[in-house]
């Protein structure tokens, strides 16, 4: 269950006992900003799984105590929900934006291949445990489900573009994005060397060109 405070900590204002409304001040210089606390719960999702992602432990990580949580967040629930946003911009949006740069299908799909390997807007780590996170919450298998159309339908537009059929287009998408979910998923173990040495072949047997 998430954790949540009371409602005048909520929003930060209370009328006392004359009446009165007060607000609350500025937080504190060394409080922790709202993206150093979800940087913070995002190093925790990676290393110890969404059990990790808890106020007390994600506070004495950044040197505060837990008040000093609620000075970004209303409750626990929040913080999730802005870790979920994260992921979805952090680890798609370069995806996406290297799609769209114009070039072949294979002058497309190859600089994919290198924000993969170089993991440079893309962090396998994270990927894997929001789908981790995502086997233990129906909302964030959603979420994922969400992201992963986003994504296949961005591959696939490179094939459209490239004069692929409706059909073959949204097939050859799907090779390409399982292909690269499930290679993270074993947990293959190459050199930086022997997976570049590799794209040119991967992006030739994708496209079915060479």
């Amino acid at each position: 269950m998430a954790e949540r405070k009371s409602t005048a900590a909520k929003t930060g204002t209370g009328t006392g006992k004359t009446g009165r409304t007060w607000r609350r001040t500025p937080p504190p210089e060394h409080t922790p900003s709202t993206q150093e606390w979800i940087d913070t719960a995002r190093r925790a999702l990676i290393d110890d799984g969404i059990v990790g992602v808890k106020i007390d432990r994600l506070a004495k990580i950044a040197g505060v105590t837990r008040g000093g949580f609620y000075w970004r967040f209303k409750d626990h629930t929040e913080l999730l929900d802005k870790l979920l946003e994260d992921w979805r911009a952090s680890n798609t949006q370069p995806m996406l934006d290297v799609l769209a740069m114009p070039g072949t299908v294979s002058e497309r799909l190859s600089r994919l291949a290198h924000l993969y390997i170089s993991e440079q807007g893309f962090s396998p780590a994270y990927d894997r445990a929001v789908r981790a996170w995502a086997n233990l919450s129906a909302d964030v298998e959603t979420v994922v489900q969400e992201v992963d159309a986003i994504r296949i339908a961005a591959i696939r537009q490179v094939f459209v573009d490239g004069g692929y059929s409706e059909d073959d287009s949204m097939i050859r998408a799907r090779i390409v994005y399982f292909h690269q979910v499930g290679y993270y998923a074993t947990g293959l173990q190459e050199s930086l060397e022997q997976r570049q040495a590799l794209i040119h072949r991967y992006v030739a047997v994708f496209a079915g060109r060479d």
